[in-house]
């Protein structure tokens, strides 16, 4: 029964292991991969690159021209445009502003009016901030933006509002912020590492002493209750071990005919 116990308790000890091991590879990796991110995030900006990320750019909305449907301080998110036919009256779009105070800068308006050529293609866009369209803002005066875009001006299409990417963006921008997204969560997953490292090493130290001290003579009685059981463990692992080479062994010899059935 006490065999059947222990037995059971290595192969809990052994899953436990396993089970850390992998949780905390699992756990680098994600933290590993948020840093990749906000590295490409950074290197983008400062290059002068509309930030991009699994396919989404990320444009930060500055002035109150699309209240109320997007306000200033938002991170929006939009999709590539790549081609006119992708575009409708009542997107929303992000392009380079050609005139005004964002004039070569980001700027992101609703298309209003879309004038076609003879053959259906798109000859220019009108666009106006929701702020000043009386159907998003009923007590606006409408006021259309000067300018006629042209299908290869628009960069983007609008998806959605993201305040959750628009507050990580603005807490890591701040010092504290990096340290306890970034460098907090990696510093102590590499002490996990150490501290398991270091851990096992003084196992193995440990059960090899214990081997050797066996190996010498000495008697088992001098040995505490929690060595003895890790030799026990050691014991029982070997016995398993032997116990299945031995029964590979047994299979190959009963899969062999004998002389006097070859005859």
């Amino acid at each position: 029964m006490n065999i059947m116990a222990e037995k059971t308790k290595h192969k809990m000890t052994k899953a436990r292991k396993i089970y850390n091991i992998v949780s905390t590879i699992i756990v680098a990796l994600i933290f590993v991969g948020l840093i990749a991110i906000v590295a490409m995030m950074f290197i983008q900006k400062k290059n002068g690159q509309d930030s991009k990320i699994f396919g989404y750019y990320m444009y930060d909305v500055v002035t109150d021209s699309m209240t109320p449907t997007i306000e200033p301080g938002s991170v929006i998110l939009s999709k590539a445009v790549k081609s006119e036919n992708e575009l409708a009256e009542g997107d929303i779009i992000t392009f380079i502003a050609p005139s005004g105070a964002l004039k070569g800068y980001n700027e992101t308006h609703r298309i209003v009016h879309i004038e076609r050529n003879e053959d259906g293609s798109i000859k220019y866009i009108k666009t106006e901030g929701d702020k000043y369209n009386p159907t998003y803002s009923p007590s606006a005066t409408e006021e259309i933006d000067e300018w006629e875009l042209k299908p290869q001006d628009v960069k983007a299409k609008y998806v959605k509002t993201s305040k959750f990417i628009g507050g990580l963006r603005n807490f890591l921008s701040k010092w504290y912020g990096y340290v306890v997204l970034i460098a907090l969560p990696m510093i102590i997953v590499m002490i996990l590492f150490i501290v398991g490292y270091v851990k096992d090493k003084a196992e193995i130290a440990r059960e090899e002493e214990k081997k050797k001290a066996l190996e010498n003579g000495t008697n088992l009685d001098s040995l505490t209750e929690e060595d003895k059981k890790r030799l026990l463990e050691e014991y029982l692992k070997q016995t398993d071990d032997k116990t299945e080479e031995g029964s590979i062994g047994d299979s190959k010899e009963d899969a062999e005919p004998s002389n006097e059935e070859k005859a």
